[in-house]
């Protein structure tokens, strides 16, 4: 092996092995990372069940011994090799942006971003692809003009931050969660929700980038989504997103009341019952606790409260329990706004 492979081995050595390289039987399992470890598991895993008495097996001889070493790293991932040789692809600039607007992806690009995906949801693993070099892909990606290759960088980059201060504090630092901030007002469809659940992944526990999200605009950009965007699926992220930020960081949810986000709600209830509609709801439940709030719900009474009865209606929201508690709730806040003629509230009943 030449040096540059023993220093990248080196370099991430820390994830790719157990802290603790032997096992005692009956005290938690160790996470296995190949077939060294494995094998190493099952031995002193089995060792408390082997029979009484001397061992029928004598020392294995050196030929043997090195026989298996070799079939074993033979079959054994090099993560530290394999990062590294996407983290390749995705930062050639030339290949990137040759790939055109709605372009199916090249066989390489999708391998690297699957191998990367495939290890980063290990915290060590996701800190030392850090450590190599692999934010370098969100500068190349995100200036792709071609939209999967936008969408799989962001869901690269929520593996990486997903419950990962150190990489919530380097994407801060870097620059991406104000980038991807901004992509909130371009983005479309696919690539838009994983946009922001990029963004969800990198703020949640973390109030330094809650704080960037207030700071950059983010409360209005997310406002927009949840108004005018058509993807059900970014809307629902969205949704759970501006939930978290109003029950754990007070200045956003002060930027949401500034903002009437009541207002917008009550246009998206009005218009049925969807996926979002439990989000929505939960939305307003964190909100109604502020005087500003209630107000803002008896200024648009009726139509809340008729929206909010209509889904009441909706059968299938009998598999949908929480939901409903949700509108009950709501229709309380309400129940001394005016009424329209003949309207009987569902929490009256």
């Amino acid at each position: 092996m030449d040096q540059s492979n023993e220093n990248s081995r080196a370099q991430i050595s820390g994830a790719l092995m157990p802290a603790n390289d032997r096992v005692t039987p009956g005290v938690g399992l160790p996470r296995v990372r190949n077939l060294q470890g494995l094998l190493r598991f099952a031995m002193e895993a089995t060792r408390a069940e082997d029979a009484p008495g001397e061992s029928q097996f004598g020392p294995m001889d050196e030929e043997r011994r090195k026989f298996l070493e070799q079939a074993l790293k033979s079959i054994t991932v090099n993560i530290a090799e394999v990062l590294q040789n996407a983290i390749r692809v995705l930062t050639d600039v030339e290949k990137m942006k040759s790939i055109q607007l709605g372009e199916e992806l090249p066989e390489d690009v999708v391998t690297a971003f699957e191998n990367i995906l495939s290890y980063i949801d290990d915290l060590d693993v996701a800190n030392d692809f850090y450590k190599v070099g692999g934010f370098a892909i969100f500068p190349v990606c995100y200036g792709s003009e071609n939209e999967e290759v936008r969408g799989r960088a962001s869901r690269v980059l929520a593996e990486l931050c997903q419950n990962n201060p150190f990489c919530q504090a380097r994407a801060l630092e870097c620059g991406l969660l104000n980038i991807i901030l901004h992509m909130l007002t371009t983005e479309q469809g696919p690539a838009l929700a994983k946009c922001v659940s990029a963004i969800s992944s990198a703020t949640r526990e973390f109030e330094p980038a809650c704080r960037e999200v207030v700071v950059q605009g983010g409360c209005e950009a997310l406002s927009r989504v949840l108004s005018s965007s058509d993807d059900v699926s970014a809307k629902t992220r969205t949704a759970f997103l501006m939930t978290y930020l109003c029950h754990h960081y007070p200045p956003a949810k002060e930027k949401f009341i500034e903002l009437d986000i009541v207002k917008v709600i009550g246009e998206q209830l009005s218009k049925g019952r969807d996926e979002v509609t439990e989000h929505l709801l939960s939305i307003l439940l964190a909100l109604v606790e502020d005087p500003r709030v209630v107000n803002q719900c008896q200024n648009s009474c009726r139509d809340l409260q008729s929206a909010i009865e209509t889904i009441l209606r909706t059968p299938e929201l009998e598999s949908f329990q929480e939901e409903k508690q949700y509108c009950l709730a709501m229709l309380k806040v309400l129940e001394n706004c005016p009424r329209a003629e003949g309207t009987q509230s569902e929490a009256d009943r």
